[in-house]
């Protein structure tokens, strides 16, 4: 192809010219501009005559009339009421069983046949209550337990010990003689056969592996962790401690109390270790002294020992050498017994003739147990798990 008709064909575009500076730009006319460019949209029919504009309406109406009719009903809306009655019958109909019969009209024959009888029908309902369900077995009334005197009793060459239960000024207790040989038979016990075991167990547990003729449950030595705690001749804590009386039964069997406990740690119990203790407890207060009533604690000690504050109680006491007497208050049982408060157990204790008396732990875990048996009524209605207990042995080991 000649070079002069390639120029051509290449240069069949038409090129924008190029850009003088240095004239002004020439400003294009409306007419011009417009004719530089297609329209690239198509226009509406013109309606030009009355016969198209006719036809035009009529095509609008439809279209309206058609998307009216479409959108939303011509007939009657039911109102809200109306809906939910609808909706509660067929509720009714799925839900209400038809009785078997006709429905008596109520003044028929038969309605008057099958009238309610009110008074009737709620003497047979208080009947069939009173009468007890034979498949249903009632819950245990507590019984309260009352012995006759000369009851409860153990006698040997070795010891002897007779219970007496007594009940005065509402409350219920068990006075207890006992009469030892040796004073290694006044013995204690630990849950778990061990000091530092960490475990808590009745009464009847821990008494039961040993077979004592009578045990009580002691001072709760393991709820503190303060304390004097000698135990069958054994040290096994040395704390002082300000807020408790301390009991101590030297290796003659003969009980005293310590209640100024503002000594220096260890020095009380380095010197009941070189007397040959035999056991201590950590409780109070001491009730009666040289066969008087002590002056008891009514304000800062470890028990209210005020007049009106009645409790379960345990505490024991000494007439003579290796005599001792044990007294068990059952309480917050109405009927029976309300418990007693420290003083009244301090006057219990008067009349017995002791010479010395030392509350122990009571409350909740205020256990007798006699001859493999717990005799008294713990007030939670079973025995509490406690972690150490005073036992009185026929023949020790």
């Amino acid at each position: 192809m000649p070079a002069k008709r390639r120029a051509r064909g290449l240069d069949s575009f038409r090129r924008t010219p190029t850009r003088r500076y240095d004239l002004p730009p020439q400003e294009e006319t409306r007419v011009e501009h417009a004719s530089r460019f297609r329209k690239r949209y198509f226009d509406l029919p013109r309606i030009h005559t009355g016969s198209d504009r006719f036809l035009m309406g009529v095509l609008c109406a439809v279209l309206l009339l058609f998307f009216c009719n479409a959108s939303a009903p011509m007939g009657e809306v039911p109102s809200v009421q109306e809906r939910f009655e609808d909706w509660a019958a067929v509720q009714n109909e799925k839900t209400i069983k038809v009785l078997p019969g006709p429905t008596p009209e109520p003044d028929s024959e038969l309605a008057a046949a099958i009238e309610f009888n009110t008074e009737a029908q709620m003497q047979q309902i208080e009947v069939a209550m009173a009468t007890p369900d034979p498949n249903v077995t009632p819950e245990p009334t507590p019984r309260f337990k009352l012995y006759e005197p000369g009851e409860l009793a153990y006698e040997t060459e070795k010891m002897s010990v007779s219970i007496e239960q007594k009940q005065k000024d509402g409350i219920t207790y068990f006075v207890c003689d006992i009469r030892l040989s040796d004073i290694s038979q006044l013995r204690t016990a630990f849950a778990g056969d061990d000091f530092r075991s960490g475990i808590y167990e009745a009464v009847s547990d821990i008494a039961g592996r040993y077979s004592p003729v009578l045990a009580i449950n002691a001072d709760f030595c393991r709820y503190h962790r303060d304390g004097v705690i000698i135990r069958n001749g054994e040290v096994l804590r040395r704390q002082n401690i300000k807020k408790h009386h301390l009991l101590v039964v030297d290796e003659n069997g003969n009980m005293s109390a310590q209640t100024d406990r503002s000594g220096k740690q260890g020095l009380v119990a380095n010197k009941l270790e070189q007397e040959n203790t035999w056991q201590t407890f950590e409780f109070g207060p001491v009730l009666v002294e040289n066969g008087e009533a002590a002056e008891l604690p009514l304000k800062s000690f470890y028990v209210n020992c005020n007049e009106g504050y009645y409790e379960p109680r345990t505490a024991i006491g000494q007439k003579g050498p290796l005599h001792y007497v044990v007294i068990v208050v059952d309480g917050r049982r109405d009927g029976y017994s309300t418990g007693a408060s420290i003083p009244q157990l301090q006057r219990l204790f008067l009349e017995e003739g002791v010479e010395f008396a030392f509350n122990l732990d009571g409350g909740g875990s205020t256990t007798l147990y006699f001859l493999g048996e717990v005799i008294n009524m713990p007030s939670g209605g079973k025995e509490r798990s406690v972690s150490d207990v005073l036992m009185f042995m026929a023949n020790p080991q």
